[in-house]
């Protein structure tokens, strides 16, 4: 069950029993923190002359008492419009951004998106670049943040460019730029940057990371967010070679004498979640954020 409500499969139905009752259907969406909305129908005794159905939603249903026999019926809803006057001013819920409707998960969570923001180190007037920003969440709370900011949010699919664009319109982000294309080599007609955000990277991570390196302006930093062990590797190898061949005089995008220095940051998150009476913690995949900081020249 708790695999289709993930998915957001557009249409469940569920047959209940004593433990997993509609009560506890509402409860369980309740606390799964979902990237969509449900309407949900109960239906009692079918086919009976005792035959009722109950149009409701997850809040209505806690606590709520229906005949033994029945199935609920979910329909994801339409994401609705958001309310300017309610959205918090950081961390925004991941369900008010429109995401891949196949994958609404498919989203920096809003944990992870929160420390990310605090890892870039931002001021109001710089030039951001969101690379693999996918449905642009990570740019659309920088623009939020930073209204004097100029956003760049480039994505190499039509289908997350599209998503961009419509966020943009839903928050009123009118500092972000949607570009589509594949990064290092769509990066040359934009402004240098003074943060770079890297999502994803689309199998260039090296060359991506070389090429950042020499467009980024004086006190920047870079972010990265990477899930894998190997993309991690990549990172660590592309710093010590670059420090090296820099403390060996070579033609790179660090000065002699001067070093990248790389934090780490690894975030578990795990949200609560109701199993029946009970509850548990429900772990997301843990993600490991590196910040690079450009390096000085060594005076001593």
């Amino acid at each position: 069950m708790l695999i289709a409500l993930r998915q957001g499969d557009e249409l469940i139905a569920v047959l209940t029993d004593p433990t997993h009752t509609p009560a506890a259907l509402g409860q369980l969406i309740l606390s799964s923190d979902l990237p969509q909305t449900y309407r949900l129908w109960v239906c009692e005794n079918l086919g009976s002359d005792a035959e009722t159905i109950h149009s409701t939603t997850p809040e209505a249903l806690v606590g709520q008492r229906f005949a033994a026999l029945n199935v609920v019926v979910l329909q994801r809803l339409p994401l609705p419009a958001p309310v300017p006057n309610t959205l918090p001013r950081l961390g925004l819920p991941d369900a008010a951004f429109a995401s891949f409707r196949d994958r609404p998960g498919l989203i920096t969570k809003r944990d992870i998106r929160v420390q990310i923001l605090a890892d870039l180190a931002l001021q109001d007037g710089q030039i951001v670049w969101d690379i693999g920003a996918g449905t642009g969440s990570v740019s659309i709370e920088i623009s939020r943040l930073c209204p004097g900011a100029q956003v760049y949010a480039i994505e190499k699919t039509l289908a997350g460019l599209t998503l961009i664009d419509e966020n943009k319109r839903r928050f009123g982000t009118a500092n972000l730029y949607p570009i589509y294309g594949l990064a290092p080599q769509v990066l040359a007609p934009l402004p240098d940057p003074d943060r770079i955000f890297i999502g994803g990277s689309g199998g260039q991570l090296p060359g991506l990371l070389s090429v950042c390196a020499q467009r980024l302006r004086p006190a920047g930093r870079i972010v990265l967010a990477l899930a894998t062990l190997e993309h991690l590797t990549i990172v660590f190898s592309w710093v010590k070679a670059t420090n090296l061949h820099s403390s060996l005089g070579g033609s790179t995008p660090v000065a002699p004498g001067a070093a990248w220095s790389m934090g780490l940051r690894q975030i578990q998150i795990q949200h609560s979640i109701s199993v029946g009476a009970l509850t548990r913690w429900q772990p997301l995949t843990p993600i490991t954020l590196v910040t690079l900081t450009q390096p000085q020249p060594n005076l001593g």
